[in-house]
């Protein structure tokens, strides 16, 4: 009888495992999410002189947001 509910109990457990691990790539992919508008928008701020001078222009910031976005897309819809 015991062995019956050390089988149960070790089922639960890992049960409730893998929705902490679920609950924490969400709140991973969330803050990289804020990271990454948090960077697009100190490039957007920037004027073209100040992309000049850490080497990108214009296009490049317009690149790197379309590029981000996509990257959170499933694989079927990405690039």
């Amino acid at each position: 009888m015991a062995i019956g509910y050390a089988a149960g109990n070790l089922g639960l457990a890992s049960a409730r495992r893998e929705r902490r691990n679920v609950l924490l790539q969400l709140l991973l992919r969330y803050e990289a999410w804020l990271d990454a508008r948090r960077n697009a928008k100190a490039l957007y701020r920037m004027d073209d002189r100040e992309l000049a001078d850490i080497g990108l222009s214009r296009a490049d910031v317009e690149v790197l947001n379309v590029a981000s976005w996509q990257d959170h897309l499933p694989a079927t819809f990405s690039r």
